[in-house]
């Protein structure tokens, strides 16, 4: 089974202060479009605590999300927690989580691991939403679900407004924010690391696909909507080789696994 992308496989490097890509903003990018969604990507931290990160100890590496309350376009994101996080009772250290967001933020819902880490190693992590609950996978294998709408799998954990212990509920929507690698909305936290093979699907692949995916690198064609193989190396763009989703890139550079 691979530990990483192939060796001499393009990927971006970002050093955790201000960088990142931008792809501008289309339903195609949205679970909203489908009502669900698969995120695939492959990424290497090379530092397991981050220069620039959100109050709570964590950075975004991918998000699609800018601004919150009454005008809010949240819609899902990728984290990390520092390792050394001390906001979080119990601590997190170096949780890997996705989560789904009504539009004006606040508390989502999302699925996680969190696993010894070494920086400079390679993780493949999947994170799917089926219109129930969403999953994460690390390495090709299943790790945990969780229920943001009724009627999910009994499995799948449930979570509550801690103030009013209502059951949480996610409605995803269509939001203006662009999709960013490295980072979410660009503002107080950054990815230090590298990231490959991006890949964005408008269904909840099954397990065995992601297996799959991660054993062979070919991801199926049934409902791909976008794919950042980052197989450029060089200049400011990054091409969507399953669609017409071209981004631009902020700062980051060019390697290889």
């Amino acid at each position: 089974m691979p530990s990483g992308p192939k060796p001499g496989d393009a990927c971006l490097v970002f050093n955790g202060d201000g960088q990142y890509v931008e792809i501008p903003s289309h339903p195609d990018l949205s679970p909203a479009k489908t009502g669900a969604f698969t995120l695939s990507a492959w990424m290497r931290a090379d530092a397991l605590n981050f220069p620039r990160s959100e109050g709570s100890g964590y950075v975004y590496w991918l998000g699609k999300g800018e601004n919150s309350g009454d005008a809010g376009d949240q819609e899902f994101a990728l984290r990390m927690y520092n390792h050394d996080n001390t906001r979080e009772k119990p601590p997190r250290p170096n949780r890997i989580s996705g989560y789904l967001f009504n539009p004006s933020g606040g508390l989502g819902v999302g699925s996680f691991f969190q696993d010894e880490l070494a920086p400079g190693s390679w993780i493949h992590v999947v994170f799917s939403a089926d219109g129930r609950a969403t999953s994460i996978y690390r390495d090709g294998a299943f790790r945990r679900c969780d229920q943001y709408q009724p009627g999910g799998e009994p499995r799948c954990a449930r979570h509550f407004d801690p103030g009013t212990h209502v059951p949480l509920i996610i409605q995803p929507q269509y939001g203006r924010a662009p999709l960013r690698i490295g980072t979410k909305d660009a503002r107080s936290s950054f990815f230090a690391g590298a990231i490959s093979k991006v890949r964005l699907w408008n269904r909840a692949l099954s397990p065995s696909e992601v297996s799959g995916l991660y054993s062979s690198d070919d991801g199926p064609r049934a409902g791909l909507v976008a794919e950042f193989l980052f197989n450029e190396g060089a200049g400011v763009a990054v091409h969507d080789t399953a669609g017409s989703h071209h981004g631009e890139i902020h700062g980051a550079a060019w390697g290889a696994a």
